[in-house]
């Protein structure tokens, strides 16, 4: 050997092969809707990848103990940047749906939902496998049907299109079934600091806060697959 060899050896980089997935968001959240649906599309863009586990994770942004609901057009309101009308923002969350395959009615919503029996629905639909299925059941019902997603009976309607057995959604029937899980869960959520929503957390690591495209999201998907990449890096 002449020399020290000069040429640097390339080592193919290995991804870790499956996704943990925390969502975090409300079914009253159209912005939340969005990014469930950009998720799903994030996610066809990847071969050989399995998503191991998708939790949700609730953070209502109607409480009981809130008082009287606000109309849906005042909640949007005072939601939305100033300067921006809710007009505008209706027709851009309407556009924004289409390509998604969603089409929102907001005509149809009345007053703001209390969600905490849809996020103990999901933390049920847990057992069998079908929590994903019924999250975005709930979200069409309620933003393309105008349903009433606060009652238990409209839920268990919804439960049953989605497959849950008879026995999961009698025991739904139950006001306490799953509540402290709901509960507990928007505890610790407000104890780290999260006051807005949707939020995505990747493999526990690479986190996209608020709103973003379907782009971002196949970025935070490579930063968390390839966590030995740096950003922006191909592979």
């Amino acid at each position: 050997m002449s020399g020290p060899m000069s040429t640097p050896v390339s080592f193919p980089v290995v991804p870790v092969g499956s996704l943990d997935i925390d969502l975090v968001g409300d079914f009253s959240c159209p912005w939340t809707f969005l990014g469930t649906r950009r998720l799903a599309r994030a996610l066809d863009h990847l071969q050989g990848v399995t998503v191991r586990e998708l939790r949700w994770h609730p953070f209502r942004l109607q409480r009981p103990e809130s008082g009287t609901p606000p109309e849906w057009r005042k909640h949007l309101a005072a939601r939305l940047p100033k300067g921006v009308s809710v007009e505008l923002a209706e027709s851009s969350l309407a556009e924004a749906g289409e390509g998604l395959g969603i089409r929102f009615d907001f005509s149809k919503l009345a007053g703001m939902p209390d969600t905490t029996a849809a996020h103990r629905l999901v933390k049920l639909a847990v057992v069998e496998g079908l929590h994903g299925r019924v999250l975005d059941a709930i979200f069409r019902a309620y933003f393309e049907q105008g349903r009433d997603i606060g009652d238990v009976e409209v839920l268990v309607a919804v439960g049953a299109e989605c497959g849950l057995s008879d026995e999961l959604l009698a025991s739904f029937r139950d006001p306490k079934a799953g509540y402290a899980e709901v509960v507990d869960d928007e505890r610790r959520l407000q104890l780290l600091g999260v006051t807005s929503i949707p939020n995505l957390l990747f493999n526990r690591q690479v986190l996209v806060p608020g709103p973003a495209d379907e782009q971002i999201y196949v970025k935070a998907l490579d930063q968390a697959l390839f966590p030995g990449v740096e950003a922006g890096t191909k592979h």
